[in-house]
């Protein structure tokens, strides 16, 4: 008996895009049909030396009968509308991280889900890089004891604002960056934090006509007593040897966890410039796609041919948006915020 294939589209042929691609191309479970991408030439490279087509209406995806499952790579803005097509027409959905950037939109998706029984898994990738899954391990076998305060940051050059997106005015550093961050500390933790004191800065972008905050620090109580912070910001000077500064620590009662993630255990050092390759979320390794995104596409795919649930819970993407959008409304009032109103 040969291997069940199911057929996947891409929504986005930008830089996660051709990671999804990349990753795809590692599952036989799974066969291309075809990439959406605007401009459609992106869509076009990408589909290069594959049977798959090339299209610049993500809708002619929605439409293949072919196709099983879409993974959606576009804007943050632009996640709802794809994702509420997708599922209406009867495919699953894999999205790049938030799932939205709005709970009420979020809860329309999720609404829909449980109507459909689809899977909708949003790709907080994180949870699959060895050194985060270890650690929340370590702290379920109650190594640190409970976990009463954590730290997280995630810093971007300011290349990733001014150059590398098209759509930063359409996001901020919060919503794009601490994402990650508050999944994996929710995760650690095992809680749904309740409140929220934020505050940002701006001016850096905004002089470049690019409208958005520079930085925000967000310090979360959760129903326990714990709190983490969670900083953000992509106005680092371009000369940082990495695109992301990354740390986050986890205090407990009895014990401490660290994971510096300024470099991925490779330091390169040329004629030119010192750098610190980035390898954890996805690299190739002779040829193969490896890495935390490839692992996250895989267990999706695991989930629907399984039929399963996957390890990134509705409620959990679902508890991040609710924690920015509080983390918004602190930085608009100046006043601590609820997180469920």
């Amino acid at each position: 008996m040969g291997i069940q294939q199911l057929g996947v589209g891409i929504i986005g042929a930008g830089i996660m895009g051709r990671s999804h691609a990349a990753s795809l191309a590692m599952d036989p479970r799974t066969r291309l049909v075809g990439v959406a991408g605007l401009p459609l030439d992106s869509a076009q490279e990408l589909v290069k030396g594959t049977h798959a087509y090339a299209t610049d209406d993500f809708t002619r995806l929605l439409a293949d009968p072919r196709i099983s499952f879409v993974t959606v790579a576009t804007p943050d803005n632009l996640h709802f509308d794809i994702c509420r097509q997708a599922l209406a027409a009867g495919k699953h959905v894999f999205v790049e991280k938030p799932l939205t950037t709005s709970l009420a939109e979020a809860d329309q998706l999720i609404e829909e889900v449980e109507r459909c029984g689809l899977t909708l898994m949003t790709s907080f990738n994180h949870r699959w890089i060895p050194s985060y899954a270890e650690a929340w391990k370590r702290i379920q076998a109650g190594n640190i004891g409970a976990p009463i305060m954590a730290y997280a940051r995630k810093n971007d050059r300011i290349f990733v604002p001014t150059s590398m997106l098209s759509w930063a005015s359409n996001t901020t550093c919060a919503w794009f960056l601490s994402s990650h961050d508050i999944d994996l500390v929710n995760w650690f933790f095992g809680e749904t934090p309740v409140s929220v004191f934020a505050t940002a800065s701006s001016g850096v972008l905004t002089t470049q006509g690019i409208d958005t905050l520079d930085a925000v620090q967000a310090q979360v109580r959760y129903p326990s007593g714990g709190f983490a912070t969670f900083e953000s910001c992509w106005i680092y000077p371009d000369t940082f040897p990495t695109m992301t500064d990354s740390f986050i620590e986890v205090v407990g009662t009895d014990g401490v966890i660290q994971l510096p993630r300024v470099d991925d255990q490779v330091h390169l050092a040329t004629r030119d410039s010192f750098s610190y390759p980035r390898t954890s979320i996805g690299s190739d390794v002779h040829g193969q796609q490896l890495g935390a995104v490839t692992a996250a596409l895989h267990h999706m795919t695991s989930c629907v041919l399984g039929g399963h649930d996957p390890l990134i819970s509705l409620r959990s993407s679902r508890d991040v948006i609710a924690t920015l959008e509080a983390v918004h409304r602190s930085i608009a009032s100046g006043n601590p915020e609820k997180v469920y109103q």
